[in-house]
């Protein structure tokens, strides 16, 4: 494989991580909306809030962080291998 080729299947891989990670944002902001929705400091008293809910949303949410993360690095590693 020529080293254009290399080059443009490397462009290719960045814009779908980067896509992925527009992806991954909009999944945190909605978990956001959901956990802030759940644990609403002006909906009541703390122990009327729905907490088992609130922790399955947060460990996907917590998984999500990560992956974000580590895209991240990734993202900018093969932004500073294309760029030199």
């Amino acid at each position: 494989m020529s080293l254009g080729n290399e080059i443009l299947l490397c462009k290719a891989r960045l814009t779908d991580k980067k896509k992925r990670l527009e992806d991954m944002e909009l999944r945190a902001d909605s978990y956001i909306g959901i956990l802030r929705d759940i644990i609403d400091p002006y909906g009541g008293h703390f122990t009327n809030f729905d907490m088992d809910k609130a922790m399955l949303i947060m460990a996907d949410f917590h998984k999500i962080w990560k992956e974000a993360h580590e895209l991240k690095n990734m993202i900018a590693k093969m932004e500073s291998d294309l760029n030199g």
